[in-house]
């Protein structure tokens, strides 16, 4: 039988969690071959100080033009059956056409609500991808994005089964992460508000915000705020001793005129086996059985009452959590399925240019 594994060209991260890294590896664990380029290289997005922050937006375009120095080296590769490009911050419009220009396909991976609120990169790339695999059920919708792409298909966020699982805590461990309420997120206005609103009227509530940018919150939130984001095992740890972890979802972007109805924490909290209370709405009620296998809350009253029971109720908390598992292990709800997409995409077109 031959081999029908693909060579695939592969822009994105690579750090431990990240979507990007976890959508590799499952074209990997399916016998695939991946050429990377990780933007992270060229461009540090983790800089803190003022200085050094100061000093990458000074270079970005020095750091720009090297990385995609290094994406134009995979023009060489003969044997290249496709581009995959997850988010495409720093992709340049011009370095895209070059591969067209050699018939080499190029597809997309979105997973953010804007394609304008990361610079002018993305939407300047959009039309030239053979097909933008989006996260967001509201670009599919969007006229102006339909528009934009030549194709334009979804598919789910997912969990990382190397980095999302139940992890087994040493008790000082478990003391080190543990909280009634805890978030993993950036911070952005209608998150703020949903949580100040969840302290104000729980106030003793041991509520830990891990995450960029919450340094703009209110000073009550940010006596709750560890300073910091949390990555990889660090986020399985936090998920598993956390007696609730929230599923905030963020609010619109530039260009858009709706916000998120799911976002990575969906998929991945569940997969810990840890409990989620998410916020509600229709496409989360298709992939987890409400008050079965996650929590859900409609406002942030809802949410109140609703953390206030199941702080209450350990035993029916600890059983919601072990079927949301279950149905994260059953289901389609790893990045398997994503990057199975997009391959079977590869794969018509293919078939497709052949009978033509």
């Amino acid at each position: 039988m031959p081999n029908d594994k693909l060579l695939i060209g592969f822009l994105g991260a690579d750090w431990w969690g990240s979507d990007a890294r976890a959508l590799a590896s499952e074209f990997r664990r399916d016998g695939h071959l991946l050429v990377e380029r990780h933007y992270e290289d060229h461009f540090p997005t983790r800089w803190r100080s003022t200085p050094l922050r100061l000093l990458r937006r000074c270079c970005r375009g020095l750091m720009s033009a090297d990385y995609n120095r290094a994406i134009r080296e995979l023009l060489n590769v003969e044997a290249l059956d496709f581009l995959l490009v997850f988010k495409g911050m720093l992709l340049e419009h011009a370095t895209l056409q070059e591969f067209l220009a050699q018939r080499i396909p190029a597809y997309c991976v979105y997973p953010d609500v804007s394609f304008v609120d990361h610079g002018k990169n993305i939407w300047s790339c959009l039309p030239l991808y053979d097909c933008v695999f989006t996260t967001k059920s509201f670009h599919v919708e969007d006229q102006r994005v339909q528009q934009a792409a030549k194709t334009l298909k979804l598919v789910n966020h997912g969990f990382d089964p190397e980095v999302h699982r139940p992890v087994a805590l040493r008790d000082d461990i478990l003391k080190c992460y543990a909280a009634d309420v805890s978030f993993v997120g950036v911070h952005s206005p209608k998150k703020e508000a949903i949580l100040d609103a969840l302290v104000q009227q729980i106030p003793n509530l041991r509520l830990r915000i891990w995450g960029t940018n919450w340094e703009k919150a209110s000073s009550r939130l940010r006596k709750m705020w560890e300073g910091r984001g949390a990555y990889g095992d660090e986020v399985a740890a936090v998920y598993v001793a956390s007696k609730i972890n929230l599923g905030l979802l963020s609010e619109a972007g530039g260009g858009t005129a709706a916000g998120d109805r799911t976002t990575a924490r969906t998929w991945q909290i569940p997969a810990c086996k840890a409990f989620m209370l998410h916020e509600d709405t229709p496409e989360v009620r298709k992939a987890f059985e409400a008050d079965r296998e996650i929590g859900v809350f409609s406002d942030p009253n809802d949410l109140v009452s609703k953390v206030r029971y199941y702080l209450d109720h350990g035993p029916e908390r600890e059983s919601i959590a072990e079927q949301g598992y279950r149905r994260s292990m059953a289901g389609p709800y790893s990045y398997r399925a994503t990057a199975q997409e997009v391959i079977a995409f590869h794969r018509d077109q293919m078939r497709a240019t052949v009978s033509a």
